[in-house]
């Protein structure tokens, strides 16, 4: 009888400072950010001289807490050509890495391809930074560099959905 209670006093000691912990005294969550959303730029945007209206987005990625991240970016900026016609330039690349600034705020970055959309050939390797907002309505804006090209002002999310979630890590 002796025994079961030391060994349970035990138990609750242990369960309570565990518990107890703050987070980040624990194994570090991770978070998921996922979209398929496709969004409004200001007017008078602009990239590497296609006059940019619109954005359409699709990822998926994990960002860990020591900061490595892993998943699939890809973004087009939907816009016109100094000539007025169609072009829209599409940056598709991988996630490498990742923090989590706020509990609606994640910043993915990687490595891309950049397609101007103009037939010239494809640009692999260039490094990409996006700042995701989550906002209501599942929506909200997503900040996008092109390292040494271009820093776009945040697109406004207003179709589709960005969800960024916490994940216990295992």
């Amino acid at each position: 009888m002796k025994r079961t209670a030391t060994w349970t006093a035990a138990l609750i000691v242990i369960l309570g400072a565990t518990l107890g912990l703050p987070p980040a005294a624990r194994a570090a969550d991770q978070t998921v950010a996922t979209a398929g959303a496709g969004g409004l730029y200001p007017a008078g945007t602009s990239f590497m001289a296609v006059s940019v209206s619109g954005l359409q987005l699709a990822f998926g990625a994990e960002v860990h807490a020591d900061g490595n991240g892993l998943g699939d970016f890809t973004a087009v900026l939907l816009g016109l050509s100094a000539g007025g016609l169609e072009q829209n330039v599409k940056i598709q690349g991988a996630v490498t890495s990742g923090t989590r600034n706020a509990v609606n705020v994640a910043v993915l970055s990687g490595t891309a391809t950049l397609d101007l959309g103009d037939g010239t050939p494809a640009m692999p390797g260039v490094p990409f930074t996006a700042t995701l907002t989550t906002g209501t309505n599942n929506l909200g804006t997503v900040g996008l560099e092109i390292v040494g090209f271009s820093t776009l002002p945040n697109a406004t999310l207003n179709a589709g959905s960005l969800a960024l979630r916490t994940v216990p890590a295992e």
